[in-house]
């Protein structure tokens, strides 16, 4: 093509481009076209679950030279290949088939999702995105993505929690299989989810899987009620596969330790009754108190009332009748739910004479 022939397309090129950006009527100077171009999108990743793929990037903001972009992306292509495993070569051409549109309408929160399903066993899934605005403009292809789509692994067994004093202890046992029923071969590690609204919003405990069968989570507020899923992850052809989660269980953090036992017991007679005091128990979390009665031929003590706060006394107003050695003892009780109960004081008698 000769010179001057050259630099016509160019500029019918460059016209071309500014028609495809929406404008307001108002002539203006042309742009060279990587001050208007999308930055190609870098940040394509994905996440395998027993469901599919669900692929994730950043909705462009600044064009190929760093300024921000001057329009607003109207959709995406998805470039997409499937390609038998077997016959998967890395370093010849990726043979996609026709783009999928995305629409960019959705992604005003800075990130861009698309989830595909019921993807076939076996199979190497490779994906590249591309934004585009108008009909000329349109970035570099972003990133590739390649995963491997194998038969997911069944939920692991016997998941189960224990609670703790600002933490939970969850276990669990190996699947013991594919969802079609063969056996699962390889290592295995595990990702555990959390849910603290109820169970609705699940997200992945941060770091890497884990290997072993036990995770403690730690740091938890007592009370609090937390939900959990598991679920087994393998390497298959360069890729992680994910299994099918567990039924997710719930469990309350609360605290085991119960407070120190009263100290200094003593009995009184009164009028009314039978009058049992004790000495203030050093507890910040302190509820109150519970008061025990047993007879001298009695291994067990009943109890027989509770004081509630920083009460350090108790009135036993049907004081046991016919003559001889009665023990009194009182324990105390903390504010957690189920309450943490101490040993019993020593115990104090209270002697009938008739």
């Amino acid at each position: 093509m000769k010179p001057a022939a050259s630099k016509i397309v160019v500029a019918l090129l460059g016209l071309a481009l500014l028609a495809g950006l929406p404008g307001c009527g108002k002539k203006t100077r042309p742009v060279p076209p990587d001050t208007v171009m999308p930055a190609p999108i870098s940040d394509l990743d994905y996440h395998l679950d027993e469901k599919g793929v669900e692929l994730s990037w950043s909705y462009p903001r600044q064009t190929v030279e760093g300024e921000r972009l001057p329009y607003r992306i109207e959709k995406f292509e998805l470039l997409r290949a499937v390609i038998p495993n077997q016959d998967y070569c890395p370093d010849c051409p990726i043979p996609f088939g026709p783009s999928i549109e995305i629409t960019a309408a959705s992604s005003d929160k800075g990130k861009v999702s698309y989830q595909e399903l019921l993807l076939r066993p076996n199979h190497r899934y490779v994906y590249r995105v591309r934004s585009k605005a108008g009909w000329f403009v349109s970035s570099d292809d972003s990133n590739t993505v390649s995963v491997v789509w194998d038969t997911p692994l069944l939920a692991p067994m016997n998941f189960r929690i224990e609670e703790g004093d600002k933490l939970l202890t969850l276990r669990w046992q190996p699947p013991t299989g594919l969802l079609d029923g063969a056996p699962a071969s390889g290592s295995m590690r595990y990702q555990v989810s959390r849910s603290s609204d109820g169970g609705e919003t699940f997200a992945e405990m941060p770091g890497e899987p884990i290997e072993g069968l036990v995770y403690v989570d730690k740091g938890l507020r007592n009370g609090k009620a937390y939900w959990y899923k598991v679920r087994a992850l393998r390497l298959y052809a360069g890729t992680t596969a994910s299994g099918r989660a567990s039924a997710a269980l719930s469990a309350v953090p609360r605290d085991l330790m119960p407070p120190a036992p009263p100290q200094k017991v003593r009995t009184v007679a009164t009028r009314e009754g039978v009058k049992i005091i004790w000495e203030m128990v050093a507890e910040p979390d302190l509820a109150g108190f519970r008061i025990y009665r047993r007879s001298a031929k009695s291994q067990k003590p009943e109890r027989i009332g509770e004081v509630g706060g920083a009460g350090l006394s108790f009135l036993d107003v049907k004081p046991p009748k016919g003559k001889g050695l009665w023990y009194y003892s009182v324990t105390a009780f903390d504010q957690a739910r189920p309450a943490n109960e101490s040993t019993s004081s020593m115990e104090t008698t209270y002697e009938v004479a008739e």
